[in-house]
């Protein structure tokens, strides 16, 4: 996890109001994806059942691919007003479904199965947008945002759940009303000063990318045969198992209060202690045991989830040069295809084994050893995600020394040249930054590096929230007596021959 700053005033205001909807978002999610369907459709053969059920999952799939797409185009946004009604009547319709099934309505699999589908695109929509909103979070807490979001949506899912059946699909609507409305009210007034423009589509590839996604669609196939295998269980263990989120991500609140910084990588390292001890106890135990298993695996994924999630919003902040809803669908893709191999598999298994058969006991032997290789081969070094590992130093990091005079043999201006070039090679300035920078180092204005380098407004303005992100430098002053101050050596010259 990167280092987080405390919540104050106003900010600390508006980034509670986020974690509030985004952990309505959660609510909604756990009663949507995993609750009213295995509470409505009892009287389906179990196998059936989980077949409904996938297609929620390759929803979600789904949806993260058409965010990926759609935000290769400037004019796109999530927070739109007609986005917004399109993505909350998908996730509206498994709830009125299980309305209509409370009423005994004639509802055929199909239309159940599109239902699913429908829900899963509209949860990967809202999941992208909830993370864009936690990347503009100005303490850079996202670790915690995330751990509390789904924290406080565990004890929203119990709440909804301990309610009369034929009430449970009206709190997850009004939890999703709730969390579309926040969504909106915070997107158009969270601080924004740590995140590209809007419209901006351009970054930077990913380092590591390969190296991580790996474990998260081997982490991803254990988690979603555990869902399987407690939602075959009936709905009483299902409701026993979700409950298994709240002490998950409970423990990575009480890290962040305590000030217990870990990085996805050791995070990882413990989860797959717990995940595979867990695969290999399942097959070999009964009863009670087996169902704690599983339970542990559940806890396991709440405390993976949201640090997956605040990782890739962390990439994408200090990485990128476009909004996180642009970024991290692609990421988020590797981890919701895992889970979604994970259900197949079991689902599979089940139509042709039947429900908790031996067949089981070799397929969780084999994702335990999938799970195992897949992290030996494709971990990665801890110092890669360490969170100044993509970073460069701070300013006052960076120079340790007081300024030097200029040195001799150097003009005034091969010295600003030397400075700025300097400069840029330790932030890693892209060379249309760098041909900014130099602008904005000599006290010029957004119009005027507009008419010289020949380019629109907006890219002006773009470069330029890029090069006070990369510096950490938020003014132009500021960055005027950074480049002046800035050292800088003779450059070595060969010696001449006689």
């Amino acid at each position: 996890m990167a280092k987080e700053t405390q919540r104050s005033g106003a900010d600390g205001a508006m980034e509670l109001l986020g974690v509030g909807g985004f952990a309505l978002f959660f609510g909604w999610m756990l009663i949507t994806f995993y609750w009213l369907f295995a509470i409505f459709l009892q009287s389906l053969p179990t196998g059936e059942r989980d077949t409904i059920q996938l297609f929620i999952f390759i929803g979600i799939a789904l949806g993260y691919t058409i965010c990926h797409f759609l935000g290769k185009r400037a004019s796109y946004t999530p927070f739109s007003a007609p986005v917004l009604a399109i993505e909350t009547v998908f996730a509206a319709i498994v709830p009125l479904t299980s309305l209509g099934l409370l009423a005994e309505a004639p509802i055929p699999t199909p239309m159940l199965c599109a239902a699913n589908l429908l829900a899963g695109i509209g949860g990967g929509f809202f999941t992208v947008s909830w993370l864009d909103v936690c990347g503009r979070s100005k303490s850079r807490a996202y670790a915690r945002f995330c751990s509390e979001a789904l924290l406080g949506g565990g004890a929203l899912f119990a709440l909804a759940a301990l309610m009369p059946t034929e009430f449970q699909p009206v709190f997850c609507l009004v939890y999703l009303a709730l969390s579309v409305g926040l969504l909106k009210y915070t997107s158009e007034n969270s601080d924004n000063s740590q995140a590209a423009p809007l419209s901006a589509v351009e970054h930077k590839p990913w380092k590591f990318a390969r190296e991580v996604e790996p474990s998260f669609i081997a982490f991803g196939i254990v988690f979603g045969m555990t869902f399987v295998f407690l939602f075959n269980y009936g709905s009483h263990y299902v409701f026993i198992g979700l409950l298994a989120t709240i002490p998950g991500a409970l423990v990575l609140v009480v890290l962040s209060l305590k000030k217990i910084f870990l990085n996805i990588t050791v995070l990882q390292r413990i989860l797959l202690f717990m995940t595979v001890l867990a695969c290999i106890c399942i097959p070999f135990s009964t009863g009670y045991v087996q169902i704690v298993c599983a339970f542990l695996v559940i806890a396991s994924w709440a405390l993976f989830l949201p640090t997956t999630y605040a990782h890739l919003v962390r990439k994408s902040v200090e990485l990128g040069e476009a909004a996180v809803f642009r970024q991290v669908p692609r990421r988020l893709l590797a981890s919701a295809l895992g889970f979604l191999i994970g259900w197949a598999v079991a689902s599979a298994a089940t139509v042709i084994f039947g429900a908790h058969s031996d067949a089981f006991t070799v397929i969780r032997l084999c994702t335990a050893c999938l799970v195992v290789l897949a992290v030996t081969v494709f971990f990665p070094q801890s110092e890669h995600h360490d969170e100044n590992a993509d970073r460069a130093p701070a300013p006052s990091e960076a120079v340790a020394t007081p300024a030097q005079p200029a040195p001799a043999g150097m003009s005034e201006h091969e010295v600003f040249e030397a400075r700025c070039n300097a400069l840029a090679e330790m932030y890693q300035l892209s060379p249309r930054e760098t041909d900014v920078l130099r602008y904005l180092a000599k006290g010029r204005n957004a119009a005027y590096i507009q008419n010289k380098l020949t380019i629109s407004p907006h890219t002006v303005k773009s470069h330029i929230y890029s090069i006070y992100r990369k510096t950490d430098i938020h003014s132009q002053q500021s960055l005027m007596d950074f480049v002046e101050d800035y050292p800088v050596s003779v450059p070595q010259q060969s010696p001449k021959k006689k």
